[in-house]
């Protein structure tokens, strides 16, 4: 196989030792605080909560076109052949059309794949954790791109937050969802689904949450006797709701990889907010 570079974008939050260890280059989203602008990657969540507080406006936007040109071009000048780019959904972030933007500037546009995900934050790394497994385990490219759009098409991410405000201040969820969700006191749950943000159910307890959480994933298409559940569960201040999510596909499937984080960075912070738990997953 040629040699093959990786890019990503900050909303994939991943441990830095990981990122290092496999050579992946990361191209950071912006925080835009009035007229002020700042990487995600200088910036911490204090940051973003403090702002919030203090009843700032805080917006995010997409990297430059020209960010990845830069990116690409180090990537060649350190030895790349071939060079694989996963980030934001296109339906959630400009993103994905800077990536493409900026490939089209090169002459070796040829030589880079922009994954289009249809997925964010954990659900992606999930995705680039695959792809980094994907690319160790087969002979080609050609196999590698081709597993990899199977596995995206069949992953699938869920989350359920305390508060809807910060969703609907940030356009991804509108006022009357924004409203269901957070006065009538309901548990919201929130998919993706072609790559946006979709209200698509509520629940009034954790517990059923939960039972709704694992009907999803036990009626889910991909399942089979054979097939293996890869989950990432996600909480912020929420420990006690990501456990027992863990402790109950643990119970529930054979052997299923299950891993369980703590993290979201600023930019999706500030649409999340403060508390909050979600899961993503796909059969192998």
């Amino acid at each position: 196989m040629e040699k093959v570079a990786l890019i990503t974008d900050s909303t994939v939050y991943l441990p830095k030792k990981y990122l290092d260890e496999h050579k992946i280059k990361v191209v950071s989203l912006n925080i835009i605080d009035g007229d002020k602008s700042y990487k995600e990657l200088e910036v911490d969540n204090d940051f973003v909560f403090e702002r919030q507080d203090a009843k700032a406006g805080l917006t995010t936007s997409q990297p430059s076109p020209s960010e990845f040109v830069d990116a690409y071009q180090k990537c060649f000048d350190e030895g790349a052949e071939k060079i694989l780019v996963l980030t934001l959904s296109k339906g959630l972030s400009g993103t994905y059309q800077s990536a493409i933007l900026g490939k089209n500037m090169l002459d070796e546009k040829e030589d880079i794949y922009v994954f289009d995900t249809n997925n964010a934050a954990y659900g992606n790394e999930l995705l680039l954790e695959k792809l980094v497994d994907l690319l160790a385990a087969e002979k080609t490219l050609n196999s590698v791109i081709k597993k990899m759009n199977a596995i995206i098409e069949n992953t699938r991410l869920y989350f359920t937050v305390e508060n809807l405000y910060s969703l609907q201040k940030g356009g991804r969820l509108s006022k009357t969802q924004a409203f269901l969700g957070t006065v009538l006191r309901v548990k919201p749950i929130i998919r993706i689904e072609d790559g946006k943000l979709k209200l698509t159910h509520k629940e009034r307890t954790h517990k059923k949450v939960y039972e709704y959480l694992l009907k999803q994933i036990k009626e889910d298409e991909n399942a089979g006797d054979n097939k293996r559940l890869n989950a990432r569960v996600i909480h912020r201040s929420s420990e006690e709701h990501a456990l027992a999510i863990e402790a109950m596909l643990k119970a529930e499937f054979k052997n299923p990889k299950v891993v369980v984080t703590d993290y979201l960075g600023p930019v999706f912070s500030i649409h999340i907010g403060k508390k909050g738990f979600g899961l993503a997953w796909f059969y192998e």
